[in-house]
């Protein structure tokens, strides 16, 4: 056997007796055959497959025929042999999204991004042949392009500049809390704080991008707005911050933080369905912070609002949660 030159030389190894296309490796089996994995192999970026970058590690697949493809679920890596004859054979026009083939898509987006973000023009038709023959292995240049909509979408919510060849497209569905993770992966926007915003679909994005970010690291409860401003649209709506949402669905761990009983049901996403209610309503000069809100089913949301004992109710309620303020009414003034 030759020196070893790398410590990932161990997979290369084991990927070269492969006679299956495909197979997928935990994170802890990698790690038994070249030692200890550093922090960042769980990451999509770690598993990119870029050439004459960090060669000793991606040789390993790169150089026996296959690409790597990362699955934060596992976590694993899924190592699928990248060849015609592979292509010629797969079909997953109708089967679900997976993990790395949302990654492949975002990668390509913000490839197209960069170059757009520095006044370069690229060939989209060419970035697409290349995803479809890589990553995308038997999708349709149609579920490519609808896709790379999707992600233009998400980035608007987010509040960042999007493709200008790729209008957004919103109907994500229950990919999108999988698509913001590897956005937030893919763009490095691990310590970003989501901005506030009155619009109700971005808002929505946007707890779950902070949402993402909070479940992977420890952070103090965010400072949230005292005096919060208002949008004049056709109707007036409170600019909220995604940030005190998403907080306050994680203290409350999927459960009712006035009954607590379980959330009644779950979301597409899989997420428990809850709503967060401010204690003293943002319309009284409520604060939009984690101390004046609690997550809350529908049920006793619409309690603390319209019930004839809400008063009762929301005094029982502030005595439950530790960290909740009786915060005083404020009478807001024009431009508040």
């Amino acid at each position: 056997m030759a020196n070893q030159s790398s410590k990932y030389d161990p997979l290369g190894w084991f990927l070269a007796t492969m006679k299956s296309d495909e197979i997928t490796l935990t994170l802890s089996q990698i790690s038994e055959m070249v030692g200890p994995l550093p922090i960042e192999a769980k990451r999509n970026q770690f598993w990119a497959n870029v050439v004459n970058h960090q060669d000793a590690r991606r040789r390993q697949w790169l150089g026996n025929g296959f690409h790597a493809y990362f699955d934060r679920t596992g976590p694993a890596v899924r190592f699928i042999r990248h060849s015609d004859t592979v292509l010629s054979q797969a079909d997953r026009t109708d089967a679900p999204w997976t993990d790395p083939e949302l990654l492949t898509c975002v990668t390509a987006y913000r490839t197209l991004w960069d170059a757009e973000q520095r006044g370069e023009k690229l060939n989209k038709s060419e970035l697409r042949r290349e995803a479809l023959a890589g990553g995308l292995l038997g999708r349709a240049k149609g579920s490519y392009e609808f896709r790379m909509q999707n992600i233009s979408a998400l980035l608007d919510e987010l509040g960042m500049p999007f493709v200008r060849g790729y209008l957004p497209r919103k109907n994500v569905g229950n990919l999108k809390p999988r698509l913001v993770s590897i956005i937030n992966d893919i763009w490095n926007r691990g310590t970003v704080a989501e901005a506030p915003t009155a619009d109700p679909e971005a808002l929505e994005t946007r707890v779950v991008a902070s949402l993402e970010k909070l479940k992977s690291a420890e952070c103090a409860p965010p400072t949230g707005t005292t005096r919060v401003k208002r949008s004049e649209t056709a109707q007036t709506r409170f600019v909220r911050d995604p940030e005190v949402i998403a907080w306050v669905l994680l203290r409350a761990d999927g459960r009712c933080e006035a009954c607590g009983e379980p959330a009644p049901f779950f979301r597409t996403d899989g997420t428990p369905f809850l709503e967060v209610h401010h204690l003293r309503p943002l319309a009284e000069g409520g604060p939009d912070t984690v101390s004046n809100a609690l997550a809350a089913c529908p049920n006793c949301h619409r309690r603390l609002h319209h019930a004839q004992d809400r008063v009762a109710y929301r005094r029982t309620t502030l005595k439950r949660i530790d960290g909740l303020i009786d915060h005083p009414r404020i009478d807001l003034v024009e431009g508040d």
